[in-house]
């Protein structure tokens, strides 16, 4: 399973549409790293992961899913990635 960043820019006003984005993230067990940044672990490509989240969002809010494979530092995360 690959190690997956999921990183979003939430642009709407709507308070309800970013608990259920939390949430889902939750239900599929990312871990959040920094205040708008999860990782979690996955058999799906990136673009699976964007297309199954997306509707969580509003259609101006921003959202990029990076594999991470090696070379990687953190300073201050929320969570050990090594971990995960």
């Amino acid at each position: 399973m690959a190690l997956y960043i999921i990183s979003y820019d939430l642009i709407g006003k709507s308070y309800d549409q970013y608990e259920t984005l939390i949430a889902e993230l939750r239900r599929i067990g990312a871990k959040r790293v920094l205040l708008s940044q999860w990782a979690f672990r996955s058999n799906n490509t990136s673009e699976e992961i964007r297309d199954h989240l997306f509707p969580f969002m509003h259609a101006n809010d921003r959202l990029l899913v990076t594999e991470i494979t090696q070379n990687w530092a953190s300073c201050g995360a929320l969570i050990d990635l090594n971990s995960m």
